[in-house]
């Protein structure tokens, strides 16, 4: 079998809009690449720009931070987050990521086991 290979830079991505703006773009899914044990997604977030509060029932939701500054919220606990950190909001808290910087915050988002990301997908009209 060979490696799944994909460009973020390549794929579509979904802006949404205020208060919670920012764009979000479906690297690896479990429909589209037939994975089951995690999808991989990618979001950027404007200066001073915020995602809105989720909630996953069965999935661990992780973020890797690649560039900007900010802060991750889960369960009404704050970490600031900076490129190299790595944080994750367990499955059932309620979370939220902020960018608290000057510069567009950027991370990869990793849905273990993979399912979250199918409403994304529905959003952009690829399911």
């Amino acid at each position: 079998m060979k490696p799944l290979i994909a460009k973020s830079w390549e794929a579509n991505f979904l802006a949404t809009p205020p208060p919670f703006e920012r764009q979000r773009q479906v690297i690896f899914s479990r429909r589209q690449h037939g994975l089951s044990s995690a999808s991989i997604c990618a979001v950027t977030i404007p200066p001073r720009g915020k995602s809105d509060e989720g909630t996953h029932d069965a999935t661990d939701e992780f973020w890797i931070i690649t560039r900007g500054r900010g802060k991750v919220i889960v369960d009404g606990n704050e970490a600031d987050v900076e490129p190299g950190v790595v944080a994750c909001a367990p499955a059932r808290s309620k979370h939220q990521i902020v960018n608290t910087g000057n510069e567009v915050l950027h991370a990869y988002i990793v849905f273990a086991p993979a399912r979250p990301e199918e409403a994304l997908l529905a959003a952009m009209g690829k399911l």
